[in-house]
């Protein structure tokens, strides 16, 4: 260990890791830059934004059997939200990095340079990169900013600095090719992990994180719209991109004052089954329904629409539920992506799921609070594979590809989960008419209007056979039109 006195307040600082080439002094944040034996002052460092996460320096854990400690951490801020990249020391003194963005978790160990890699302007949510006989997809190409920092770092950063990053994936396995410093990307590869499989000791706990923000992680709060004076609900730390439910403003509720992002015409109130702030006990778990948004099929002639539902438990994160003209689903974003060999099916745990539909999305409305910000006209792409264990779906928009399971729950089961006794079967449906079943009964009839019709028109004038062709036309046109809608989504 390194340590020296803070040119700025006399402090110590410690540099634990040989690597490190700069630290944040804790007592009056000057940014230290290890020099040739000497530290040297390269200005303030704003502190990290207080995001209610239970990891801080100092804490340790177990990754493939090897101990490791957090002793440094940047965050970093996109145009829809921001992560923090905690830089870790392991026992043997090799460093690493563990991601971690609105409670999902991405452990990489350092792998050199790629002199071969793609350019970053090349890249692009889809692409597919070969690297030792793996095929990896990449996930979420995008520039973001550093922010804010604290410990120790192997690289010296401040207020402003960009880094440039492609995660790309491979099932539970993930690559990324940071660009930050260089044309030639330097390489991480690890995997995504749960934050109990590391085995943690000292991570924070609510109490201690009401001490230091003095607000528990996962509360509901309320503040006034600054644009309307409405009221707004959000879950401190987890989820502060708010759509006001009155007059529809994007806020930004990570700061101590709340902006307005972007205001927007009003919008008629949406009425929908489940409301902003119904809780529901699911399998024993108490969730929240937090945020709201109304979806509707784009680059079709029909107008197909359906609800997502954000639903919030402090401590296991985010949930979905979805509700559709074709019932209920409960939906789960997957850290463990399918394997894709073609565009027609892809393969999850041995298991094949065959291509449903392929359909764009924008989002018509908004309401609640979210951990990434919504606005009103988002598009992605979405497309669907149909397997034993359910919907898995990609849904694709300009950085970033993510991959989700989705179950069937019957009306029922929600109106038992939420107490809703008078939730219907599907609100928003209308009857959907199964095209195998109607063409089986065409089938019948078609036989029966022959059996009986035809002798009889053999001797009849010919205007019976003209009537007998018109019938089979009407007849049929229905299970025709139904057949071709069954390979598109309804």
């Amino acid at each position: 260990m390194y340590s020296a006195n803070c040119p700025s307040c006399g402090a110590q600082v410690n540099f634990r890791s040989a690597a490190s080439v700069m630290a944040v002094c804790e007592y009056c944040r000057s940014t230290l830059v290890k020099e040739a034996g000497a530290v040297r002052d390269i200005g303030k460092m704003a502190d990290c934004l207080e995001d209610y996460s239970p990891l801080r320096i100092g804490v340790s854990g177990n990754f493939d059997k090897r101990r490791f400690t957090l002793v440094g951490r940047i965050q970093l801020r996109y145009e829809a939200g921001f992560w923090n990249e905690w830089y870790v020391l392991f026992d043997d003194g090799t460093p690493g990095w563990l991601s971690d963005a609105s409670g999902q978790y991405v452990f990489t160990l350092p792998a050199g340079r790629v002199e071969n890699a793609p350019p970053f302007t090349q890249l692009q949510p889809g692409l597919r990169y070969t690297r030792e006989n793996v095929i990896w997809h990449a996930a979420d190409v995008r520039s973001a900013r550093c922010t804010g920092g604290s410990g120790e770092l192997p690289f010296a950063v401040g207020a402003g600095w960009e880094a440039k990053v492609a995660d790309f994936r491979a099932g539970e396995r993930f690559l990324t090719l940071d660009y930050s410093d260089s044309a030639v990307p330097d390489l991480y590869i690890g995997r995504a992990v749960e934050l109990d499989q590391l085995q943690c000791q000292l991570l924070r706990g609510d109490d201690e994180i009401a001490e230091t923000a003095g607000r528990y992680r996962g509360k509901t709060q309320s503040l006034e719209c600054p644009n309307c004076g409405g009221s707004l609900n959000y879950q401190v730390g987890q989820a502060v991109n708010l759509m006001c439910p009155s007059c529809h403003a994007e806020v930004d509720a990570s700061e101590d004052r709340a902006v307005v992002l972007a205001k927007h015409d009003e919008i008629e109130t949406l009425a929908t089954t489940l409301s902003l702030g119904d809780n529901g006990n699911i399998s024993g778990t108490a969730w929240k329904v937090i945020g709201l948004i109304k979806c509707r099929e784009t680059d079709s002639d029909e107008t197909s629409e359906w609800v997502e539902y954000l639903l919030f438990n402090a401590r296991l994160g985010f949930g979905w539920l979805v509700e559709s003209s074709e019932g209920w689903e409960r939906v789960a974003v997957m850290n463990a992506w399918p394997d894709v060999p073609s565009e027609q099916a892809v393969q999850l745990g041995g298991k094949t799921y065959t291509q449903l539909y392929r359909y764009g999305s924008q989002v018509i409305y908004a309401a609640g609070a979210f951990n990434w910000r919504v606005s009103l006209g988002d598009r992605v792409m979405i497309t669907d594979f149909r397997g034993p264990d359910g919907k898995i779906s990609a849904e694709r928009s300009a950085n970033e590809i993510t991959w989700s399971l989705a179950r069937p729950v019957p009306a029922q089961q929600i109106a038992q989960w939420f107490g809703k006794k008078a939730l219907v079967d599907a609100p928003l449906a209308r009857p959907q008419a199964d095209s195998g079943s109607l063409k089986g009964l065409a089938w019948v009839f078609t036989i029966l209007l022959l059996f009986l019709n035809v002798p009889l028109a053999m001797f009849a004038e010919s205007d019976g056979l003209v009537i007998i062709v018109f019938a089979l036309l009407f007849l049929w046109l229905p299970v025709l039109v139904l057949s071709r809608l069954d390979g598109r989504r309804r």
